[in-house]
């Protein structure tokens, strides 16, 4: 009999207050407030800017622009901060597929980093041998719920008048030298997708304090081109002429859901945190896995709880390892392949072969090695938690 008898609960964080907001917008019959015109009806309606007020207040932010979700959100921030043709920016090797696509989208060219060998982001010494005369801007990822070395890009990018774009999907509200994630980007992007910490289905926000790039983030989200000669000298004056606008827009219907999901994001987070840390302890004597490590004067929030296999310990392999959980109905599985091995950005595609495998050593390692699990995720418990360790010390038993 294996260990998970039953199916998981699929994730699901949707109660009474976004049912409510949703028929709250079905029965105005208004499921969107955009228009693309000039005035209030280019910002969308009322749920679309509580629900950017709402992201103001809470991450201690000037501006906040919704899109309908977090790929057009990174491709809008980008056109935002001018990136364009012959640019180059900095991306991460290992992270969600649109990180760099989106790059390619504005016209520019990713330039791949390797990441850190403890906690799965971009290396900021890596950065700084990849700086060009072309470079502007870095992409720094917040991966599994784990902020990147922050400080010290920013200090980076500032040095080398370099634009910071936070790709904050995975690690919504966790907290690095005591201030937020996404509190260090130009401009920060969060998800709303299926399968975030929050979600509506699918969306995204963007957040600066930078009032032109707030104009232009607008204007990418909603036709510019079709309205920017009515917009007044004001707006004029933070420019838009030169962008191309697209139909970017959230819809009043998720907006309404996301505004109570954002109420309860430091509640879900602290879930997650409840059940990774009681796994952490768990697995402290399984000597092939090592658990995730923390960052100094960071926490957490655990989007994913990554763990990295040893096979020479186990006695097994690591993909042999994940087909043993999986046959309990455990939850676990490695992660994507690198960027960089997509066949978009591969090898005979490559300006001087600089996507070649060989390059990012720390990549290729951990692609090969790391495990990961939602184990942590409401509405599981402690109780999962168990199973999940029983499966484990089941499964290293077997010969």
């Amino acid at each position: 009999m294996k260990i998970f008898e039953n199916n998981l609960p699929e994730y699901n964080v949707i109660g009474k207050e976004e049912i409510e907001g949703a028929i709250e917008v079905l029965n105005s019959g208004q499921l969107s407030g955009f228009v693309a015109t000039p005035g209030k009806a280019h910002l969308g309606g009322r749920y679309v800017q509580k629900l950017e007020e709402l992201f103001c207040k809470k991450f201690n932010c000037k501006y906040a622009a919704s899109f309908n979700s977090a790929t057009s959100a990174l491709h809008g921030a980008l056109v935002a901060t001018g990136i364009s043709e012959d640019d180059e920016v900095i991306v991460t090797t290992w992270s969600m597929s649109a990180s760099a696509t989106s790059v390619l989208m504005a016209g520019a060219t990713p330039i791949f980093v390797d990441i850190e060998e403890e906690y799965f982001c971009i290396d900021p010494n890596k950065i700084l041998k990849a700086i060009s005369k072309k470079t502007k801007a870095v992409i720094a990822v917040n991966l599994f719920g784990m902020a990147s070395d922050l400080k010290k890009i920013r200090k980076i990018c500032d040095t080398n008048k370099l634009t910071l774009i936070e790709d904050n999907a995975q690690a919504p509200a966790a907290i690095c030298d005591n201030k937020y994630t996404g509190s260090y980007g130009d401009i920060s992007i969060y998800s709303l997708n299926r399968h975030k910490t929050i979600q509506c289905g699918e969306g995204g926000v963007a957040i600066t304090d930078n009032d032109k790039y707030l104009h232009r983030l607008r204007m990418v989200r909603n036709h510019a081109e079709a309205v920017f000669p009515e917009f007044d000298d004001i707006e004029k004056s933070n420019g838009g002429d030169d962008i191309i606008g697209y139909n970017y827009r959230l819809t009043s219907l998720q907006a309404a859901i996301a505004i109570p999901q954002v109420k309860k994001l430091d509640n879900l987070n602290k879930h997650r945190i409840l059940l990774a840390n009681k796994l952490t302890e768990m697995i402290e004597d399984i000597s092939f896995l090592q658990a995730p490590k923390i960052r100094k004067g960071c926490n957490h929030v655990y989007y994913l709880y990554p763990m990295i296999f040893n096979d020479e310990i186990a006695g097994f392999s690591r993909d042999e390892f994940i087909n043993r959980m999986s046959k309990e109905g455990a939850p676990i599985s490695g992660y994507g392949r690198p960027i960089y091995r997509m066949p978009l950005f591969n090898l005979k595609n490559s300006k001087n072969n600089s996507n070649d495998p060989k390059n990012f050593p720390v990549t290729e390692y951990m692609w090969k090695n790391i495990i990961t699990t939602s184990i942590c995720r409401p509405p599981l418990t402690e109780k999962h938690i168990d199973l999940f360790v029983e499966a484990i010390k089941k499964v290293s038993s077997l010969k």
